[in-house]
């Protein structure tokens, strides 16, 4: 299986980056590209350089100069593999891997924002997908579908390029979630570089298998330089990988996992490369799910990654580290078999129920799975109430939006406010100095205190536009089901259109000023039917 140029390729890529390593980090010392622990999420001890990409390029260049202008290609696939061809394409691959290592490379050494770095390597995807390396069909469980079509004309120099719109999104898609699952994965001395070195290793044992030639020494140059950088980024890490390092890792990993053969009719499915990256993808897949669970931004740093977890249950970082090699061997092993066996079902099973039992027992062992049920429960349970309070502060502002009556106003705010859960609800409007609106559910004044009483409460004081201040104070009971902060927000966009409503009543009857100034307190055809029923609460 293996040839003289798989083996070269491994060779010169991984002596390149065994060589090139202690120069780079000579040079991210004197550049001030320096990890320095934190006490959070950083769990080195010292400061360490974190340019490891460039070395990682540096064996990659080496392998590719004497592998392919060495003639090593020609005779492969029995004389029948067109290098011409094949080149064509890796023009744009080396582009957009110069493009990912220099948004790298600002990132580790100057920082850069979030967006700025998803712009940067959207920009990479689309040299790529401009150089021909795209996703138009795509095979999974025996489903084919056709992504070319509605096609989309992109202007390029000379000319312009009919590319599928769907074939751009999904390759897109597929690139920017390849690099940035690597990115999150880089938490821990060798962590990435060894579950890189075991993926490409397998990706270029099923490009070997597929008769795809470019893909396999594409894999086996990626495969040797993880392999030397290992030798420096095991525990305790004398550099480490830097989004330099992750991000062209994962660029690198999806274009063997997309690129077709020239020579071959063997069709390998992206669920193959899908089940190799298991690892990261799922401890990605559950970075997303815990931060949306919490209503966390995306974005946002937390100490629950697996490698986290495995440290939390008293592992050293080699033990953990070790762990999770032979977790992902044992997914790369299930790509193998499935692959051998033409069984994509079978590979499919095996990985799935490999990680759902890996992260059930790891997250069950941290009372990690305990604390993500009940955020879960108690985030649907917000979301429920969040639409029960939408819906009913709506209608109620559909009708006020019709009343034309100050009395009707009151009525509807009063009625909302108790379905809404709040007990004791006080509304006052004035306009140029002087009110000329009060109305109250119990008989207490001043409307601006609330005298022995205790639990939620709000005051909102919402000026019309012009020159009408409506004052609303609300005070929610102690057994209402519904969140006090939702209640009260739903109930502020209520007061709001209830203020502009009265606005323009008293702008069409400028004599309804002088109504309600003599009788702050008149509100006895509410109050006389005695005490209050219950706020409604929240149906189940």
């Amino acid at each position: 299986m293996f040839n003289n140029p798989y083996l070269l390729a491994f060779a010169v890529a991984f002596m390149g980056c065994v060589f090139a390593t202690p120069l780079v980090t000579r040079f991210a010392t004197r550049v001030g590209a320096i990890d320095r622990p934190d006490q959070f999420r950083r769990i080195h001890k010292g400061a360490v350089p974190r340019l490891g990409g460039l070395a990682l390029a540096v064996g990659l260049a080496a392998s590719a100069l004497t592998v392919i202008f060495g003639g090593f290609l020609r005779e492969l696939g029995g004389g029948a593999f067109e290098l011409s061809t094949w080149w064509s394409k890796q023009w744009a691959v080396f582009l957009a891997a110069a493009i990912i290592l220099a948004v790298g490379v600002v990132d580790d050494t100057r920082g850069m924002r979030p967006r700025v770095k998803l712009l940067g390597q959207a920009l990479a995807v689309l040299v790529l997908v401009v150089g021909g390396t795209q996703i138009n069909h795509v095979a999974i469980l025996g489903l084919h579908f056709d992504l070319t079509q509605p096609g989309i004309s992109i202007p390029m120099i000379g000319g312009t390029a009919q590319i599928g719109l769907p074939s751009l999104v999904v390759t897109m898609v597929w690139f920017l979630g390849c690099m940035n699952i690597w990115n999150l994965i880089d938490g821990m001395d060798g962590l990435a570089s060894g579950v890189g070195f075991l993926v490409s290793g397998t990706l270029m044992l099923v490009a070997l298998w597929q008769d795809n030639i470019g893909s396999a020494v594409l894999a086996a140059s990626l495969a040797g330089c993880l392999a030397g950088f290992l030798l420096y980024n095991w525990h305790p890490a004398c550099i480490f990988l830097g989004d330099s390092g992750s991000l062209l890792i994962g660029l690198l990993i999806g274009v063997i996992g997309v690129q077709h053969s020239l020579k071959g009719t063997t069709t390998v499915t992206i669920l193959f490369p899908i089940l190799a990256m298991g690892l990261p993808i799922s401890d990605t897949a559950m970075a997303i799910f815990r931060r949306w669970v919490r209503n966390l931004p995306l974005t946002a740093a937390d100490r629950r990654h697996v490698h986290h977890l495995l440290i939390g249950l008293g592992l050293n970082p080699r033990q953990a580290v070790i762990y999770l090699y032979i977790f992902s061997a044992f997914l790369c092993g299930v790509v193998l078999l499935g692959v051998s066996l033409h069984s994509e079902i079978l590979a499919l099973l095996l990985g799935l129920s490999g990680c759902l039992a890996f992260l059930l027992i790891l997250t069950s062992r941290r009372d990690e799975l305990a604390q993500l049920r009940d955020d879960l429960n108690a985030r649907l349970q917000r979301g429920r109430q969040e639409r029960f309070a939408a819906r009913t502060a709506w209608e109620a502002i559909q009708k006020v939006e019709l009343c034309e009556d100050h009395e009707r106003i009151w009525e509807l705010m009063l009625e909302t406010a108790r379905t809404l859960g709040c007990d004791m609800v006080r509304m006052s409007c004035h306009r140029q100095g002087r009110t000329i609106l009060r109305r109250t559910s119990e008989t207490d004044d001043p409307i601006e205190t609330w005298p022995g009483v205790s639990g939620p409460t709000a005051t909102f004081r919402l000026p019309s536009g012009h020159d009408l201040l409506l004052t609303v104070a609300l005070h929610q009971a102690g057994g209402s089901t519904l969140a006090a902060d939702i209640a009260f927000r739903f109930l502020q966009r209520l007061a709001l259109a209830t203020a502009e409503r009265l606005e323009r009543l008293l702008d069409a009857s400028p004599a309804a000023d002088q109504l309600e100034d003599i009788a702050p307190l008149a509100n006895e055809a509410l109050t006389a039917s005695g005490p209050f029923p219950p706020p409604r609460g929240l149906p189940v």
